[in-house]
């Protein structure tokens, strides 16, 4: 069964705990700019420092202060794997996620996909996510920036 919010779905995972099963989070967002645009505001420290928080580190392993949201300390990132514009791979404080980008035209598509989630964690984690995606839109759109605080009300669109 898949359960969809209003930007992301809640689909069954594959993989499964001696826990029980595990969903995945899937988001699809388009942007009418080109595919290298879109990666750079993802990737680039100085354009994540305007809209996520000061990015330092190097090697793979980097760490983000938010500029607001849930988590009010440093971020640990691990690069899994890159493969620039299109494939990024990284571990966000433990948690598996994947980006996928690709270009048709004038479009560009960016897949989110956050795997291995507790089906009773979905609630907490869904906004969050929703949230951050929002925040690239609204840099890539030059728009202000929202705020954490009305996402927890979201909670309830992913259940």
């Amino acid at each position: 069964m898949t359960t969809m919010s209003m930007l992301g779905e809640v689909r069954p995972e594959h993989e499964h705990t001696t826990d029980g099963d595990l969903v995945l989070l899937h988001y699809l967002r388009s942007f009418r700019k080109p595919v290298l645009e879109v990666w750079s505001a993802a990737t680039e420290r100085g354009q994540l420092t305007r809209w996520l928080g000061a990015v330092t580190g190097g090697n793979g392993n980097l760490t983000i202060e938010p500029l607001d949201g849930p988590v009010s300390g440093p971020i640990a990132v691990r690069v899994d794997h890159c493969q620039a514009p299109h494939e990024l791979v990284v571990h966000i404080d433990g948690c598996l996620l994947e980006i996928h980008m690709n270009q048709v035209g004038v479009v560009t598509t960016v897949e989110l996909t956050r795997r291995h989630v507790c089906p009773a964690d979905v609630g907490a984690i869904g906004p969050r996510w929703q949230y951050l995606l929002d925040r690239l839109t609204a840099y890539l759109d030059y728009q202000p920036l929202p705020c954490w605080s009305s996402y927890p009300k979201r909670t309830e669109e992913y259940q």
